[in-house]
């Protein structure tokens, strides 16, 4: 289930843009799958993926993986279209995802699901690489991912600065290689973040996206950041 932090407690406290939440917020209308990625850990990405799946309409259902074999047929035999979720593709730790888990992730995705799931790395070259480093997936399998969410940590742990570094969008696989265009990035030098492409997957338009930034933004400067500010924000 999505967690406490919404993305309008991310934006108030400048993890992420407005501009970016909004780019998120149409590719959750799309049910786009994602991916978010680090190269450190607790740089937040469990907090950014559940705070984008929070801009998921309440009757989308949302599919926490065990990598148990039996979850897996149990949801290849009743699609819902919802998501489901991958902690982590990952060998690093028992309760992550690897090897012919990460295959059959992507084989019950087909039967009609959404992907969402974190991983570290630190460009789309390096996160589709990882992602090909637990089998054989093809062009087809990897293309399901539409948009590459990066983050950033500065400083020690316990204070560091957390900021979305990027946001990208998928445009194609070539031999298991992306073509992706950047859409948001973090400019470190005045911590500021900038649009720097325009994306063509998604079904809202341009002056769309500008509108829901501005609402985002709105709400999160007036500190209306609740679960139930952002329920009204996407039911309106």
């Amino acid at each position: 289930m999505p967690g406490t932090l919404t993305v309008l407690d991310l934006i108030q406290n400048g993890t992420m843009s407005a501009e970016m939440a909004a780019t998120m917020w149409a590719a959750m209308d799309d049910r786009s799958s994602f991916i978010v990625a680090a190269g450190p850990r607790q740089a937040g990405k469990s907090t950014n993926t559940n705070a984008i799946l929070g801009m998921l309409p309440g009757d989308v259902a949302l599919h926490d993986l065990s990598g148990e074999a039996a979850q897996f047929a149990n949801l290849a035999a009743s699609p819902d279209g919802g998501y489901i979720v991958v902690a982590e593709f990952s060998n690093h730790m028992p309760t992550y995802l690897r090897g012919e888990q990460v295959m059959q992730v992507f084989q019950t995705a087909e039967k009609g699901y959404s992907i969402a799931g974190t991983l570290h790395a630190d460009t789309p070259e390096d996160l589709f690489y990882e992602l090909r480093s637990h089998g054989p997936l093809t062009d087809d399998d990897l293309f399901r991912i539409r948009y590459l969410v990066f983050l950033a940590m500065r400083g020690p742990v316990e204070t560091a600065t957390r900021r979305v570094a990027s946001v990208w969008e998928v445009t194609n696989i070539t031999g298991g290689t992306p073509q992706a265009q950047k859409l948001h990035q973090w400019n470190e030098s005045n911590d500021s973040f900038d649009i720097v492409g325009a994306p063509t997957l998604l079904k809202a338009t341009a002056t769309e996206l500008t509108d829901r930034a501005a609402k985002l933004r709105t709400l999160a400067v007036a500190g209306k950041t609740s679960t139930d500010d952002l329920a009204s924000l996407l039911a309106g």
